[in-house]
């Protein structure tokens, strides 16, 4: 389904989760790496942005353009990474949410 501007949540609430993720799982995140992302998700980053903790404004990394697959080269090893990110590696698989759930401890989940 395409996302629209119109099913976008109001600016309150992306606030209120912000503040919720920010002030109650600050170190959950190492970064976050969005490659080639949308022009709503980048004009709602824009907006956005001057609410993020300065802490947390780095974790998030904007990747775009014919240079984002080079930086996804510094950042990991090409051999893991899948193909549409710019990777090598044959060995994906389709995420599977029951073994996800269920084999894997929820104390190492969350």
């Amino acid at each position: 389904a395409n996302f629209r501007l119109r099913d976008a949540p109001p600016l309150s609430t992306s606030r209120w989760t912000l503040s919720i993720l920010q002030d109650h799982y600050p170190e959950r995140l190492h970064k976050a790496y969005i490659l080639n992302p949308g022009i709503f998700f980048r004009t709602l980053m824009t907006v956005i942005r001057p609410f993020l903790d300065p802490v947390t404004k780095e974790k998030v990394v904007l990747c775009g353009g014919n240079s984002a697959h080079v930086k996804v080269g510094e950042w990991f090893d090409l051999k893991d990474v899948e193909e549409c990110a710019g990777g090598s590696s044959g060995n994906t698989r389709r995420f599977n949410s029951v073994e996800y759930l269920t084999k894997i401890p929820f104390t190492e989940t969350f």
